[in-house]
């Protein structure tokens, strides 16, 4: 159904009735869904929704624990009295409901093992299509029992039996590479004596991108040369690398070091055509990780067509002061509301910091090694791996190497992104303009996180010690 079929922008001389009747509807139905007390209290300008599945439609995605779909679970959704049961599909959604009025609770609730259904939650539908994920504590194998050989007459089966692990206990398995489905995967086969085995196997991260940490930490001397390389002050370097990483490039992960990143999606998934980012949106979703103080809207068709993202990726985006109607900007939410929902959560939608990086960064790398690598920020600097080919690096490969080396190489790596990057940055950064440095460093939204603030404190707090 097209954007122009579900809304109706109010013109001068609009009456509700006129609009219900153009669009064989009534005006009970259109006040009930769009939430209007008064007939005669629609404005020029107003945005009417004109039929309920424009705006009342709720729909879940269910996710194991490793935030992998579920496929197979049989669900219900209740509504008004009403039931609709249904199972599970590839992408572990239910089919969409669409209830009576944005007021509308719908409870929605899974089958036990036991054939007893169990709620797991109740959301109000609200005024826009909303997508409600409901992460399960278990992980979910998709495999299935078989019988054993019989037995000769007058035998037990041997207790002490223990079928060979498929890896030795003393030796960690080798990681898991190129899956295009992530998440558990259950092999039916069986003993060398006929009787069933399944073999389950899960994701492995595959850390062999990184090189070998040799422990060259940035010194004075690093500062120094920097400082004379780009014709700034040494402060000033010192201040992006506090700001940036708190002064350092790696952290401890298990018994290595590695560099401290920060994982994207919204590069994952403009790198990779949006192809995975209805399936896996922790990793690959066009807007990145949802941020407080930020207001969103549900994106519709006609705006994910209008940015080439397919219809199927569910997700929320910023408003626009300038493009977005006030109506539009009133119907908006924020991540509180949206974590109280459940529509987004805290592991899978908000920005992690330290490790838990990684393990995003290994589950996109089963996808895209290339993509994946580029949409990370890397180092004390935090310099994002797209820009490897402007920097002279001669892979994306090669510059994750060198940055996980050592933090010489990081600020090498630094020197080579203000020179072929972002040269403009250099005299904003004489003039201590740092507005200027952080939008050209950090980007356009750089005042959310009041970058240009953090870096101007952190310079004079370096000043003053020297």
């Amino acid at each position: 159904m097209s954007e122009q079929r579900n809304y109706h922008t109010v013109k001068k001389g609009d009456t509700l009735w006129k609009i219900a009747k153009d669009n064989g509807t009534t005006s009970e139905a259109l006040k009930k869904i769009n939430g209007i007390q008064s007939a005669h209290n629609i404005q020029v300008g107003q945005r009417i929704a004109l039929r309920k599945e424009a705006v009342c439609g709720v729909e879940a995605l269910f996710l194991d624990r490793d935030r992998n779909p579920i496929k197979g679970l049989h669900f219900r959704m209740e509504q008004c009295g009403k039931k609709h049961d249904g199972t599970t599909g590839e992408n572990g959604k239910s089919k969409q409901l669409f209830t009576e009025t944005p007021d509308d609770t719908v409870k929605i609730w899974v089958k036990r093992l036991d054939d007893n259904w169990k709620l797991v939650t109740t959301v109000v539908s609200g005024f826009g299509n909303k997508l409600v994920t409901l992460v399960s504590a278990h992980m979910v194998i998709e495999a299935r029992t078989e019988k054993h050989p019989e037995l000769s007459p007058g035998t037990m089966p041997d207790p002490r039996e223990k079928p060979k692990p498929k890896h030795g206990p003393g030796k960690a398995p080798p990681p898991t590479t190129d899956k295009k489905i992530l998440g558990l995967k259950a092999t039916a086969t069986k003993t060398p004596d006929g009787k069933a085995l399944t073999v389950v196997e899960g994701d492995i991260p595959d850390l062999s991108f990184l090189d070998e940490y040799i422990g060259e930490v940035m010194t004075e001397a690093d500062y120094e040369w920097a400082a004379k390389e780009l014709d700034i002050e040494k402060a000033v370097i010192k201040a992006f690398a506090v700001v940036e990483s708190g002064g350092g490039g790696f952290l401890i992960m298990g018994k290595r070091k590695a560099p401290k990143i920060l994982y994207e999606r919204h590069y994952f998934s403009n790198l990779t055509s949006h192809q995975y980012s209805a399936k896996y949106p922790d990793i690959s979703l066009p807007i990145g990780y949802y941020i407080p103080d930020e207001k969103y809207l549900l994106t519709d068709a006609n705006y994910k067509k209008t940015h080439g993202v397919p219809e199927n990726v569910n997700y929320y985006r910023p408003i626009s002061k300038k493009n977005d109607s006030r109506e539009n900007q009133g119907q908006a939410t924020n991540l509180k509301n949206l974590l109280e929902t459940g529509e987004v959560t805290a592991e899978k939608d908000k920005y992690l910091y330290g490790a838990p990086n990684y393990k995003r960064l290994a589950k996109a790398y089963q996808l895209d090694k290339e993509a994946a690598l580029q949409s990370c920020s890397w180092g004390a600097f935090q310099i994002m791996g797209a820009n490897w080919k402007q920097m002279g690096y001669a892979s994306i490969f090669g510059f994750v190497k060198a940055i996980s080396r050592s933090e010489k190489e990081q600020i090498k790596a630094f020197v080579l992104f203000i020179k072929k990057v972002r040269p403009a940055i250099v005299n904003a950064l004489k003039n201590k303009d740092w507005d200027t440095a952080a939008k050209l460093y950090n980007g356009a939204n750089y005042k959310k996180y009041k970058y240009d603030k953090l870096l101007a404190t952190e310079y004079k707090k370096i000043k003053d010690k020297e």
